[in-house]
């Protein structure tokens, strides 16, 4: 976790990565940088607690796996790790609210099998609805990633597109002497 501190906005900025989650009852800022990755934001208005995780694969819905998996790159863990520690902080789930922001396609391939970003979302409605934790706020899917900051006191989220760059160059990672399936990535340069 990175803490910088941002001197026009006099408040630290701690920074999470994937796999990451931080909860906080300062008067500071989180943020994350999403592509095809999910943050779910909760708070707690009356309390004024809030806490963002970052994931980046929705994980196994099965009995066995949804609850064993120690790492919180993984949706299912990461949204339980991150209720568990806003409420062991003092918030109330009967006062919490919930934003998701990401998902978003930003690796060009030539197939369209990837559906990391879209189960990701999914995953993410699926589990705050489950809980009964209204969805006040979402912005996700599309082509781009974003950059997200969350106010802790205030709940609200500040967001920034980043556009693809126009320079796409297709990079072809198969080698004709070796016996593979052809991807065809495209990759910003």
């Amino acid at each position: 976790m990175h803490i910088p501190r941002r001197i026009r906005l006099d408040k630290n900025i701690i920074t999470i990565q994937p796999g990451e989650f931080h909860v906080s009852a300062e008067d500071e800022l989180i943020g994350t940088l999403l592509g095809s990755c999910v943050s779910v934001c909760l708070h707690d208005p009356v309390r004024r607690i809030s806490g963002m995780n970052h994931f980046m694969l929705p994980g196994r819905i099965v009995g066995a796996d949804m609850f064993m998996d120690q790492s919180a790159r993984y949706g299912i863990r990461a949204i339980n790790d991150l209720l568990a520690l806003v409420e062991k902080m003092g918030a109330m789930r009967r006062d919490l609210i919930a934003k998701i922001f990401g998902g978003g396609h930003v690796i060009l391939t030539t197939f369209e099998s990837n559906t990391i970003p879209f189960d990701n979302i999914r995953l993410a409605r699926t589990m705050l609805e489950l809980e009964d934790i209204p969805i006040v706020e979402m912005d996700v899917g599309g082509s781009h990633a974003r950059k997200i900051l969350m106010e802790v006191s205030t709940g609200a989220v500040f967001l920034k597109y980043i556009v693809r760059s126009e320079n796409i160059e297709v990079i072809d990672d198969t080698d004709e002497n070796e016996p593979c399936d052809a991807h065809r990535i495209a990759v910003n340069i």
